[in-house]
C-alpha cells in the first residue's frame, strides 16, 4: 500500500502542470478596427502587447486601395 499514494502524488502534480500550461491567456484584449483613428500613431503605441501591436500596425498598413502586394517570387 506504500507504493500507490507517491504514485498518486506523482501523477496529481503531472496532471496539475498538464492544466496549468496548457490554458488559454485570458488576458489579451480584442484588437480595436482597422480605421483612421484608430491607426494613428498614439493610438498603435497604447496596445501594450507587442504582438498584438505588430500585427494591428501591419494591418493598418495593408488597408485600402493603395496596398499592391508584391508579387511572389520563386527561388
Amino acid at each position: 500500500m506504500t507504493t500507490k499514494r507517491p504514485a498518486l502524488l506523482v501523477l496529481a502534480t503531472f496532471l496539475a502542470a498538464l492544466f496549468s500550461a496548457c490554458s488559454p491567456d485570458t488576458s489579451r484584449k480584442a484588437m480595436p478596427t482597422v480605421n483612421d483613428e484608430n491607426c494613428k500613431s498614439e493610438k498603435i503605441a497604447q496596445i501594450e502587447d507587442k504582438g498584438a501591436r505588430e500585427q494591428f500596425s501591419s494591418a493598418c498598413l495593408r488597408r485600402g486601395p493603395e496596398f499592391k502586394p508584391s508579387p511572389k517570387k520563386e527561388w
